[in-house]
């Protein structure tokens, strides 16, 4: 009698991490938690990766310790030097059997039933994410690369395509009644897909972690989770079966009961086909849907946008929607919008555009309650995933971050990060006086000025990222605000002034000739003093004893 193939997560190192010195390793998750304080974050394959498997510890952790409960009980966890081992390994160890790869009943995230009618699977392309499908030339992998694959890496390919699988029709499978002529036609991608992923890090994964397990209980939070007790993991809950998963009346689960069940919410049907060597194939269909109105009441790590047209179709008074992450624009640009105020409102009339993370709501809350030293150092690191033509492919992912103190991440009126936020305006009305330069150079002469301002924007936001990186990373507590925001201005007017002499430098003779456009002459001479002017106006604490008044000029 032969053995069964196992692949025990518990026990196998798989997750791989970054510790403090740089170098790279791969660990048990019993070994991330105990060494956490020695190490910086969790990575992987790609930087949605160990965003998805972080979110995976964070479930992990909320039911080993049965909490948070509320901001005294997060207090106690993170006042504790070390993350709660012998919890985890208790709680691991109870769970042992079903974060086994390979059990032949219930595998670790899959659905050990599912099968399609002519009993075949796909090649591992449905399952990595950096295999466009149908394009193999373009990738890193090829040949034997794609026909086999470690249990460890099957491991993290899996909890990535829970996570942010691709939209498209998918290969029905038999006991889902959605299957129609063997096929399952476009549900939308996985979760996360579906939002604009924000993670707080701290100076080690020890406090990155902790910075992310939220209470389940706070009056200063919008979240509506449950008890502690009743927030099951996939791997708690009954054996996934093909088809949407039933709650307790026996219908479709519509949200997750807690954080727990969010972050290993099944969003994919998958079997992957393995032996004791590696794994060889998969059968990945749709699973459980989730929708996205409304859906800040239990998402905690994500920026959320008013939308008036979901409003209208839904006809609900407030419906909020995930603010997803674009490669084409930096994040910091947006920073208002992630950053929480006291007088932020969740409902009414009068309700937000905008609300921040909860993850960042949080920090805020535990400043107040001098839980958090407003000078300890984080990271806001965003990911997320551009997807192509009716989401059935991945085009870009979007990695960022930005350094800072706790201290900034809050836009009260007279804090740091009010003067975070004032700058990135100053940024932007500044890089808007260079287009409209840019845009009137063209046309004095005699060319279209659409253009030119859109690269003299590129270019410029593109010299103005690192510097201002940096001076977001040097606020600190006790600060001077009006230093600060003037030393800034000076910096963008010293930046800008600069692309602007390029512009007109290069403008030509016919610039400096001009021309008449919208029945005014514009010519070099004009358009560089119209910048000049609105200049002033962008960055009144870097012209001191300069009139900020200017002339209408062309746009």
């Amino acid at each position: 009698m032969t053995d069964v193939p196992s692949f025990d997560l518990t026990a196998e190192p798989w997750i791989p991490v970054l510790d403090l010195d740089g170098r790279e390793r791969v660990l048990t998750p019993l070994d991330v938690v105990q060494q956490a304080d020695r190490l910086a974050t969790i990575g992987g394959e790609l930087p949605t990766t160990g965003y998805a498997l972080t979110r995976l510890l964070l479930a992990v952790l909320h039911r080993a310790v049965q909490g948070p409960r509320d901001g005294e009980h997060w207090r106690h966890l993170w006042e504790e030097p070390r993350l709660p081992v012998g919890a985890v390994a208790e709680y691991l160890q109870h769970w042992r059997d079903r974060w086994d790869l390979l059990h032949p009943l219930t595998p670790f995230l899959q659905t050990a039933e599912l099968r399609t009618a002519d009993g075949k699977h796909s090649g591992l392309s449905k399952l990595i994410a950096d295999v466009p499908n149908g394009a193999p030339l373009f990738t890193t992998r090829a040949g034997r690369s794609l026909a086999r694959m470690g249990h460890a890496e099957a491991a993290r390919w899996l909890v990535h395509a829970q996570a942010w699988d691709i939209s498209g029709i998918k290969t029905g499978v038999l006991d889902d009644d959605r299957t129609k002529k063997g096929k399952l036609y476009p549900l939308g991608v996985s979760w996360l897909g579906r939002t604009g992923g924000v993670l707080v890090e701290g100076r080690t994964l020890r406090d990155t972690l902790l910075l992310n397990l939220l209470p389940y209980r706070d009056e200063e939070l919008p979240l509506g989770w449950g008890r502690p007790d009743g927030d099951l993991p996939t791997w708690e809950r009954a054996p996934l079966r093909p088809g949407v998963e039933p709650d307790v009346f026996g219908q479709p689960r519509t949200r997750p009961a807690g954080p727990a069940d969010l972050y290993t919410w099944s969003a994919r049907r998958i079997r992957l086909v393995a032996d004791e060597d590696g794994v060889i194939g998969v059968v990945l269909t749709y699973g459980d849907p989730l929708a996205q109105q409304n859906a800040h009441t239990f998402e905690p790590m994500t920026a959320w946008r008013r939308s008036p047209t979901q409003e209208k179709a839904l006809k609900q008074p407030l419906v909020y929607m995930p603010r997803r992450h674009s490669v084409e624009r930096v994040f910091w640009r947006g920073l208002a919008a992630l950053l929480p105020v006291a007088a932020s409102t969740w409902t009414g009339r009068e309700a937000a555009d905008f609300l921040p993370p909860t993850s960042l709501n949080w920090l805020y809350v535990a400043q107040n309650q001098d839980w958090l030293d407003p000078a300890l150092p984080v990271r806001v690191r965003i990911v997320g995933v551009e997807y192509g033509a009716q989401d059935s492919s991945v085009e870009e992912i979007v990695a960022d971050q930005m350094s800072s103190r706790v201290a900034v991440l809050r836009a009260d009126e007279g804090t740091l990060g009010e003067q975070a936020v004032v700058a990135v305006r100053r940024c932007e009305e500044a890089v808007k006086a260079l287009k409209n330069l840019a845009g009137n150079l063209v046309r004095a002469a005699g060319g279209d000025g659409d253009g030119p301002r859109a690269r003299a924007e590129e270019i410029a936001f593109a010299a103005l990222d690192a510097p201002f990186r940096r001076w977001v990373s040097g606020l600190e507590p006790g600060s001077d605000l009006g230093e600060v925001q003037r030393a800034w201005q000076v910096d963008i007017a010293r930046i800008v002034r600069q692309l602007a002499e390029e512009l007109v430098e290069q403008s030509g003779p016919a610039a400096w000739r001009g021309r008449v456009v919208l029945g005014r002459h514009v010519d070099a001479g004009l358009a560089d003093a119209w910048f000049r002017a609105a200049l002033r106006t962008a960055l009144p604490l870097a012209h001191p004893d300069e009139p900020s008044a200017h002339p209408k000029e062309a746009s």
